[in-house]
């Protein structure tokens, strides 16, 4: 369980442009840092380490690569979680595994005030240059599809819900739970969240998509504790594990 729960998770799009350094060059030879602002959000982001391009690829022919993933950080600056949701080549999303825990965040602030975000990412490789730079767009409400000639058993994506061999089935659900004072408040009000089931059918970065009527955060904040314990069977398309994105609706009232 999180010491400190949030409440809703601003979700923003972060456009990232990564160009490693030719040949075997040793990760972290520099730091480079990106103020952000967007909407009155401030990011502050330290690149200790750079991810670079698969020696694999490029001895390929490849000169390019993209990678789609979403951070989670906490209001204090932590990065609690992160998930490739997209690559070309998985080469390339091992490649952001390599260092992205060394990758240092300031608290994200909203208005001045520290807030948690989930964070989407894009990180697009180009072999012959070393320099990073870092875009915001706010409000942008998809993924941009990923077009490439890489094999596409190789690629990362989230599958499609409609492809899924069988809907998850949920192993373990943990009901919220809440003082009848909040929901004597708050009767019939619904939040909805949105999350992914990893290829293991645990619950990814959930987080609020939007809600009906006016809720007190502190349901939504006991309403995701629950739902971040629930255990999915693994969903799989053609037979091989994937990772899709779904949503849940919880429903506050008063049982009579």
């Amino acid at each position: 369980m999180r010491v400190v729960k949030r409440a809703i998770t601003l979700l923003l799009f972060l456009s990232c442009l990564v160009r490693p350094t030719i040949g075997n060059e040793g990760q972290g030879k520099y730091t480079y840092e990106a103020n952000l602002t967007s909407d009155d959000v401030d990011l502050f982001i330290q690149v200790v380490r750079q991810p670079l391009f698969p020696e694999n690829l490029r001895n390929a022919g490849y000169s390019r690569g993209r990678v789609d993933m979403l951070l989670e950080l906490h209001h204090d600056g932590e990065l609690r979680d992160w998930l490739v949701t997209e690559a070309n080549h998985r080469a390339f999303a091992k490649a952001v595994e390599a260092v992205i825990d060394e990758w240092e965040f300031a608290p994200p602030k909203k208005d001045g005030k520290p807030i948690s975000l989930v964070i989407p990412i894009r990180v697009n490789f180009e072999a012959g240059s070393d320099v990073i730079s870092f875009d915001m767009t706010a409000g942008l409400n998809h993924y941009m599809r990923l077009g490439s000639n890489y094999d596409p058993g190789e690629s990362i994506k989230i599958a499609e819900v409609d492809k899924l061999d069988k809907f998850p089935e949920p192993l373990h659900v943990v009901k919220p739970r809440a003082p009848r004072s909040w929901i004597e408040k708050n009767n019939d009000t619904v939040g909805v969240f949105r999350f992914f089931i990893d290829t293991k059918g645990a619950v990814r970065l959930a987080h609020v998509d939007h809600v009906e009527g006016d809720i007190d955060v502190r349901l939504l904040e006991v309403a995701q504790d629950a739902l971040e314990q629930w255990q999915f069977s693994p969903p799989t398309v053609n037979g091989k594990g994937v990772v899709v994105e779904v949503k849940q609706p919880f429903h506050f009232s008063l049982l009579n």
